[in-house]
């Protein structure tokens, strides 16, 4: 990764508590709806006090390219896997 985003020091998120989280040790690129290309760096499962679980894809500035909501954490493991498929995404829990 070109610089390190420090996810692990991170207990809340977009007022979410951090669940898992995995940094991309190179970038990688993902399609929105509208077929726009992202760059992410980083992929975070938050949950906002048992009321949902949200999955956020981020930049290299921690900034969220993508988010998607579900209502439990292994609906978006699942999202991300689809996403990147052939990557081993090893979550970090905290």
């Amino acid at each position: 990764m070109e610089k390190d985003i420090y996810l692990q020091q991170i207990d809340y998120f977009k007022g979410a508590r951090v669940l898992h989280y995995f940094e991309f040790v190179e970038p990688q690129e993902v399609k929105d709806e509208y077929f726009n290309v992202h760059e992410i760096h980083a992929v975070v499962i938050c949950d906002y006090e048992g009321e949902e679980t949200m999955l956020f894809y981020l930049d290299d500035g921690l900034e969220v390219v993508l988010e998607f909501e579900f209502m439990i954490s292994k609906q978006a493991k699942e999202q991300a896997a689809t996403d990147f498929n052939g990557i081993d995404i090893q979550w970090k829990n905290r």
